[in-house]
């Protein structure tokens, strides 16, 4: 009685019948290859859809049938071969779970009726070869290459490889209406690719529309989230996908999730990879309705993706299928799994293997003639052969980066370039005054109209005092101008975690947001999209880098709400955003602000921990950097450099992921303000700023800083009336700015050299920026700062202050 529509149930054709054959109906669907969770589902119309699929299963085609054995059997001819050509490689084939590779191909024909354009996949490595060669047409001569020890990509795509288990393409299946298909590169931490290819399917979303950021209902992007059964249930990334699901800024309108389900984790028995019954339970934590199926059944996967397709256009929401499979061998093809699953292994030798199954059921129906089996196989391993067999030395893999949308990006050079990032001062002055303005009827919070709206109005009318926020919105409006979207994300990021941005507004009557920026002239196309993140860094990073290797012309930014904060997305830093142009010739742009500083709140929320972002680049040690360093660190001090910096990432014809230890109290001072003069067409970002407040030939002492600490030390400068002591300014410290410093050092010649830094000893920029300064420079370099510490800061504030009265008397003791 709570239904809005009546289900048409297979049953009631039926109802007419004896017990007998209600029964054997009932076997029929409940009983065989495929179940379905959905009870846990509390909307009834939800339950009555997905009854009505599962009591009519499609008819699967002869055709398709004959299609989905053949890649079946090349697949395993693929795994034997590498198997025997290359016997002490570990490879993950694919044997035991080919129903995977029907399932995807299901999945494609279903895109194609469903006039779904594009495809973005994420898996870890298990059956990644078969899937690329047999499904992907990955070339055989570029696999065998790389299987043979080579680098897998063209010799002018400069970079250092990955294994074979993570290899990548894109391509535009023609036999599928030309369906584009992006199956991502993965790292062996399993999962963490999920929330990349989220990201990406996010972005193309935005390519089809822009407001409200999505296209045509009928054709949104699918991600196909591909899982190993213990990873799915394990890794914490799971369930930060899973909760970005049907959020506003996040949602993909519906992934379709295929777990591979071998039943076993690495080596482990069943009972240890999860608490739950079923590794697919955190689905119902989200109402996402679970299949689970017989990998070794055709009929069933092809069944449960109808299924899959149907709920993900109907509803927009994810859907699970869980695939009760195998591996043949153990976790890869050299390792013993009888020593810790001998009962399973029993088993699995008794069975045959689903290419072989399904083909003798063609063959048994008359489908396919008697030696259909043999003469693939045959045929197969012939290609391989020959291939390996032609195969040079001098074999070069075709270019494959940048095309398409990355058309015209290139890799940077070996030398530090210079950028005009400046922008016409009228032009300027509009974009501010814009970023105010509100619809009539709008009522924003009474405070705002004193400390956001009349402020930024004054800024612009006198060109002075400009802070931070409005040097970012200068900066935003000027790339929205020049044809650019921005996306920002984060907690509390539309007003900012310290209540400074405020790039959207809300109505105190109704609530409603309004960006004003998004309407700077009525025609405008793009746009920046302010996003409210869940409490999340792992899975929030990993999607915001997959939107950023979507389109070159997206600024991508995350914004934590404290430095330290990147903590919990390390992974995704590491095995991605700093090395993956590096492993895969795959470009990011992604800008992370991780709020820096030492304002005595104690050991966290204190350091975004800069020295680690500097060991993570490849930063040369004893010779001068470019701009093909794989990671931009800067901790800048004036708004005016800050929009530089933003408009320089969208500028130059190459993407770098930029992480900047943005500021907290920098915010409201009225020292780190800047003129709007510093923003004007022919202005530039600047790596070293120097000193023009004291005459060098009376210098003794040069302190080297970076970011909020130059403040503090002026300061000190001022009081104790000094004008033997130069402040020089490194803004960007990777890549590390060794000619511009070197200019300015040269100015000092009878002068000592001192690095100051607000962090301790053992962390900070300091023992980056020591060994360059050395080596590169022949500088010797004295130090103050803060001892060695354990945690980032004390927690006691006396001592915080006592720690600041002694490291500015260390950068000042040449005055006793």
């Amino acid at each position: 009685e709570h239904l809005n529509t009546t289900p048409v149930h297979l049953l009631d054709e039926v109802n007419c019948c004896s017990d007998s054959a209600v029964v054997e109906e009932l076997d029929a669907i409940y009983c065989s290859g495929i179940g379905l969770q959905y009870t846990h589902i509390p909307d009834l119309e939800k339950q009555a859809f997905l009854t009505h699929l599962l009591e009519n299963p499609p008819f699967l085609d002869n055709e398709v049938a004959i299609d989905v054995a053949k890649v079946a059997l090349r697949s395993e001819s693929v795994d034997r071969f590498l198997g025997l050509k290359f016997s002490n490689l570990k490879q993950y084939g694919c044997e035991g779970a080919e129903g995977t590779l029907a399932f995807l191909q299901f999945v494609f024909k279903q895109c194609t009726a469903n006039q779904i354009n594009d495809v973005v996949i994420a898996m870890p490595h298990r059956g990644r070869i078969s899937i690329l060669t047999e499904l992907l047409h990955f070339p055989y001569d570029r696999l065998l290459h790389k299987f043979s020890g080579n680098y897998e990509f063209h010799e002018e795509e400069r970079g250092i490889g990955d294994v074979l288990s993570h290899l990548w393409t894109s391509v535009t299946l023609s036999e599928c209406d030309n369906l584009n298909v992006t199956l991502l590169p993965n790292p062996s931490h399993l999962e963490v690719a999920s929330s990349v290819a989220l990201g990406k399917v996010r972005a193309k979303m935005k390519d089809l529309g822009t407001e409200p950021f999505y296209g045509d209902t009928e054709s949104y992007p699918l991600p196909v989230l591909i899982h190993g059964d213990a990873a799915f249930a394990g890794q914490g990334v799971s369930f930060e996908n899973a909760q970005m699901s049907k959020l506003p800024g996040f949602n993909t309108h519906g992934t379709v999730h295929l777990i591979t389900n071998n039943m076993i984790g690495f080596t482990s028995h069943l009972n240890n990879r999860s608490s739950s019954f079923s590794v697919a339970d955190i689905g119902k934590m989200y109402d996402v309705p679970v299949l689970t199926v017989n990998g070794l059944d055709v009929n069933a996967v092809h069944h449960a993706v109808a299924i899959a397709m149907a709920w993900r256009s109907q509803y927009k929401e994810d859907i699970i299928v869980d695939l009760q499979c195998y591996r043949l061998y153990g976790h890869n093809q050299h390792d013993e799994p009888r020593f810790t699953n001998p009962r399973m292994y029993d088993v699995i030798d008794k069975l045959q293997s689903l290419p072989v199954s399904m083909s003798q059921q063609l063959i048994s129906n008359g489908v396919v003639p008697p030696d259909f089996i043999s003469d693939l196989q045959t045929t197969c391993t012939s290609e391989l052969s020959e291939v390996y067999s032609n195969l040079k030395d001098d074999f070069m893999p075709e270019k494959t980066c940048f095309a398409k949308k990355w058309n015209g990006i290139t890799q940077a050079s070996e030398h530090l370039t210079t950028w005009d990032t400046g922008y016409p001062i009228p032009a300027l002055q509009q974009i501010g005054l814009k970023s105010v303005e509100l619809p009539p009827d709008f009522r924003p919070h009474q405070t705002l109209y004193r400390a956001h709206i009349n402020k930024r109005r004054a800024m612009m009318e006198s060109g002075e005092k400009i802070d931070w926020s409005m040097a970012e919105s200068l900066a935003f409006g000027s790339l929205l101008q020049q044809g650019f979207n921005v996306r920002i994300s984060g907690e509390d990021v539309p007003r900012g975690t310290f209540s400074h941005r405020h790039i959207t507004l809300y109505d105190q009557t109704s609530e409603n947001p309004h960006t004003p920026i998004n309407h700077m002239t009525p025609d405008q196309a793009t746009q920046v999209e302010a996003v409210n993140s869940f409490l999340s860094e792992e899975g929030v990073v990993g999607f915001e880098y997959g939107y950023s290797l979507e389109n070159p012309n997206n600024l991508t930014i995350w914004e934590a709400q404290f430095g330290d904060f990147f903590n919990p997305a390390q992974v995704i830093y590491d095995q991605f955003t700093v090395s993956g142009e590096s492993k895969w010739i795959l470009q990011t742009g992604l800008v992370s602000l991780l709020p820096h500083g030492y304002d005595g709140n104690g050991p966290d929320h204190t350091s975004a921990r800069p020295e680690r972002w500097l060991q993570l680049s490849d930063s040369k040690e004893e010779r001068a950097d470019g701009d093909n360093v794989n990671v931009q660190v800067v901790n800048v001090t004036t708004p005016a450099q800050y929009f530089h910096l933003l408009r320089r990432q969208m500028i130059r014809p190459f993407r770098k992921p930029l992480v900047v230890m943005s500021p907290k109290s920098l915010l409201r001072s009225p020292e780190a303000v800047s003129h709007i003069q510093e923003f004007d067409s022919g202005t530039t970002f600047h790596r070293v700023l120097g000193d023009n407040k004291v005459e060098a030939s009376r210098v003794k002492r040069v302190l080297i800083c970076s970011g909020k600490h130059f403040y503090t030390l002026r300061n000190r400068r001022s009081e104790l009336g000094d004008s033997t002591t130069a402040i020089i300014r490194v803004e960007e410290l990777c890549p590390f700015p060794s000619h511009d410093l070197q200019q300015e050092l040269l100015k000092y010649k009878n002068a000592e050299f001192v690095w100051a830094q607000e962090e301790a000893r053992n962390q900070g920029p300091w023992n980056f920026v020591r060994t360059r300064v050395e080596h590169i420079l022949g500088i010797k370099l004295k130090y103050a700062g803060r001892s060695e510490c354990a945690a980032a800061a004390v927690g006691v504030p006396k001592w915080h202050a006592q720690e600041i009265n002694e490291i500015l008397k260390d950068a000042f003791s040449h005055l006793k």
